[in-house]
């Protein structure tokens, strides 16, 4: 039988007269090394090659895809209004609970870019103004719907003077309830019966003409402060609207943010709005700018990941957390989930209330501070909020799947695939014996309408990920498998191939050996028959 030492002594005195390698074992070695460059490049190099290339590509540097993208994003986000019709009025003006229908939604293509950029390259950061700019989509809206219905709802502007001045100075309400006489004609309660699209965009005319010192004096303070929503007209007439100011305007908040190049994690994350590493508003950590600027976010994202946005609408940070797994035209992404939270009971967001004993409930946050109007922000329909919220009105039914915040992100380049902003504003219908409107009113706080900002990627842009993400990582995924099946497999075929004479004769070997028998001496020769152990003359037959 013959060893394998035998076997690779054999080999080597073969190829010692020229020392060069048998055809069939080079295959053998070209074979293995293809098998261990799959393993290399495929599990270790690639990997690396994948991640500092993303490093570069999700940068806001000059000329990439991605900065071009995050200028002036090239199609439309869905902007959609939802107005509550409050169908009980008269009886609202009494103190009875509201009677609400939902109406919308009313769709607007919104095109969001940023101007006046500048690049800074000492601190690798970046800074720009915002301008947005709304069309009126008819055919995206609810059927019928045309922007041209009467809504009836709280009077924002009404209520939102009542409101400021019983906050700030409680002892001018006389006055303020003589200046709404003048300024809106001795209304008869404190509802507005409007066009939708006027409310919303085109605006509503507040009448600052009149010559009596109420009316003149708080028409005075208004233009003075500068009030959320007004334009001044001419005439001493204002407009009001909830959107309008915001229309192909450019915000004059100058935003500074991190490009990302010395260290990608750091992309779009906000440092300063105008000049300021953190606002004055809230209390603590509340004022520190924590997230990016929601239009761009760092790769490689985890499940454990708590991604982070700052919204300079409502001068806060969303922290959204991990809920499950999801997929978009083909892709796998990680969807993530957030809402206003309890500010009373959350430590990290208890610095949004201005003392601990004085926090909205459950779901609600005190908008006030940030934009200087008596408005409160919630989930559409109180969702995940206060059960008393919901109890002081009827119409309202939640539901996480249509009224809550949701984004899905591609992990891997940290790309928002889709995703639904959805945001309640509400306020207080005030109580006071000091205003005739307002004496009889409830003094609970009432939903006005909400609104859903939406992307989706297209399948143009969802292709470029593809083609510049999937397809190169999926093709070296096969690759790699190929290259280190067939490799091994080349490298086992060779060596056999090689060895096959002595492996044949191995196995002969030791299958077949045979020993040779001889007659023990002193032993005589017999006759061996294969009937019987003696030989015997076959018997005679008479016949």
């Amino acid at each position: 039988m013959y060893s394998l030492q035998e076997l690779l002594r054999a080999s080597f005195e073969q190829c010692q007269p020229n020392m060069l390698l048998p055809k069939e074992l080079k295959y053998s070695a070209i074979a293995g090394g293809v098998a261990v460059f799959g393993l290399i490049f495929g599990w270790v190099l690639f990997p690396v090659i994948l991640k500092g290339q993303l490093k570069k590509e999700m940068a806001l540097s000059k000329k990439t895809d991605v900065r071009k993208m995050w200028e002036t994003i090239p199609f439309a986000l869905e902007f959609k209004v939802y107005l509550f019709n409050y169908t009980n009025a008269e009886e609202v003006q009494k103190g009875a609970k509201p009677i609400l229908k939902e109406i919308g939604p009313y769709h607007f293509d919104e095109w969001k870019e940023k101007v006046e950029i500048e690049d800074h390259e000492e601190d690798d950061t970046i800074t720009y103004k915002k301008r947005d700019t709304f069309y009126f989509n008819p055919e995206l809206s609810a059927p019928g719907l045309t922007g041209e219905e009467i809504v009836v709802m709280p009077h924002i502007f009404m209520l939102g003077m009542a409101l400021t001045v019983n906050r700030d100075k409680p002892a001018m309400l006389n006055m303020v309830g003589k200046a709404m006489n003048g300024i809106f004609d001795n209304p008869p309660d404190i509802f507005m019966r409007v066009k939708a699209l006027d409310i919303l965009f085109r605006g509503i005319i507040i009448n600052c003409a009149r010559t009596e010192f109420a009316p003149k004096a708080t028409c005075t303070a208004l233009k003075k402060e500068g009030v959320s929503g007004l334009i001044i007209e001419p005439n001493n007439q204002f407009r009001f609207s909830i959107f309008g100011t915001r229309n192909n305007t450019i915000d004059p908040h100058i935003i500074t943010v991190k490009r990302g190049i010395q260290n990608v994690m750091d992309v779009g994350q906000v440092v300063a709005v105008d000049g300021k590493p953190e606002q004055t508003i809230w209390k603590g950590a509340c004022n520190e700018y924590q997230g990016t600027d929601g239009t761009v976010f760092p790769p490689f994202l985890t499940e454990n990941d708590r991604i982070q946005s700052f919204s300079t609408d409502l001068c806060r940070s969303f922290k959204p957390w991990y809920q499950k797994k999801t997929s978009y035209r083909g892709i796998k992404t990680n969807r993530y989930i957030a809402n206003i939270g309890n500010l009373a009971e959350d430590p990290e967001l208890q610095c949004f209330c201005p003392d601990p004993d004085k926090c909205p409930p459950k779901g609600l946050m005190d908008l006030a501070p940030c934009i200087k109007a008596p408005m409160y922000a919630s989930m559409p329909h109180y969702l995940e909020s206060d059960p008393a919220l919901l109890n002081n009105v009827k119409g309202l039914n939640p539901d996480i799947n249509q009224h809550g915040i949701e984004i899905d992100f591609e992990p891997i380049s940290g790309t928002p695939m889709v995703a639904k902003q959805r945001i309640q504003f509400n306020l207080q219908l005030l109580k006071t014996d000091k205003i005739d409107l307002f004496k009889d009113l409830s003094g609970d706080i009432v939903p006005l309408f909400w609104i859903e900002e939406g992307l989706a990627l297209n399948k143009t842009f969802v292709n470029m990920l593809k083609h510049q993400l999937f397809i190169p990582k999926r093709v070296v995924g096969v690759l790699r498998w190929w290259m280190v099946s067939f490799g091994s497999l080349g490298a086992v075929i060779g060596i056999v191939y090689h060895f096959r004479d002595h492996i044949m004769r191995l196995a002969v070997s030791g299958d077949t050996k045979v020993s040779k028998v001889t007659p023990e001496e002193g032993q005589e020769q017999k006759d061996i028959s294969v009937i019987g152990a003696q030989a015997q003359e076959p018997a005679k037959i008479n016949i």
